[in-house]
């Protein structure tokens, strides 16, 4: 399993489709495509995303959400 999109979403943006699939699960994709800015690039993150199973879903937004705090951090 790949971060999804990584070397096109910053860190603020991984977070931001990590939280986004935890709260909306499928429906992610279609809220985060309304982006004007960059809604492709975060729908299609959002839809990798939640194509993961379940099980695996939960700790692998887990770990993007350290990730982009700890790049945040620096």
């Amino acid at each position: 399993m790949t971060t999804p999109r990584k070397d096109q979403l910053s860190a603020h943006e991984q977070a931001l489709v990590a939280v986004a699939v935890l709260i909306d699960g499928g429906e992610a994709a279609g809220v985060l495509a309304l982006d004007a800015a960059r809604g492709e690039v975060l729908r299609e993150a959002a839809a990798e995303m939640g194509a993961v199973e379940l099980d695996a879903r939960l700790p692998y937004a887990g770990t993007l959400l350290r990730r982009a705090l700890e790049r945040e951090e620096g």
